[in-house]
């Protein structure tokens, strides 16, 4: 069961997982370096996806097209491992609403979002990207 507020993350670990993806899926991991033909793969598969989620390697790999093209496709592109998450148990990584709330109410206290980043950290193995996108940006629909 789901917390209100919490945000599940579907992680995909291969290729082959992109197809058999649920369409209203607005948050993807995906876990492995794709090609081009994925990303539009998943872009079709779920066109509902707002965040996609993609390892540093993979990130820095993507071409500047790409990168473009998802932005201006409304995508928000951001770096990131799913730590401690075992995809054979769960095929979501969940933010639970404990980590949203926190990061709304340093963002109320004012605090930079440098601390912002590093105090949420410390509470949770979440990558700095994306808790930059839950601060910048409006939850998940």
């Amino acid at each position: 069961m789901m917390l209100q507020g919490s945000i599940r993350i579907r992680v995909v670990t291969g290729r082959s997982e992109i197809l058999n993806i649920k369409p209203g899926e607005k948050a993807v991991h995906l876990a492995f370096r794709p090609a081009d033909r994925d990303l539009f793969n998943l872009l079709k598969t779920c066109p509902e996806i707002e965040l996609l989620q993609l390892p540093t390697s993979a990130y820095d790999a993507l071409s500047k097209f790409m990168k473009m093209y998802l932005n201006s496709a409304g995508i928000q592109l951001v770096r990131g491992d799913v730590s401690g998450h075992w995809h054979d148990l769960e095929n979501y990584f969940v933010i639970p609403a404990y980590v949203i709330e926190k990061i709304n109410e340093l963002k109320i206290q004012g605090l930079p979002e440098e601390d912002i980043v590093s105090e949420v950290m410390n509470l949770r193995r979440i990558s700095p990207d994306l808790i930059l996108h839950l601060l910048r940006k409006p939850p998940l629909s």
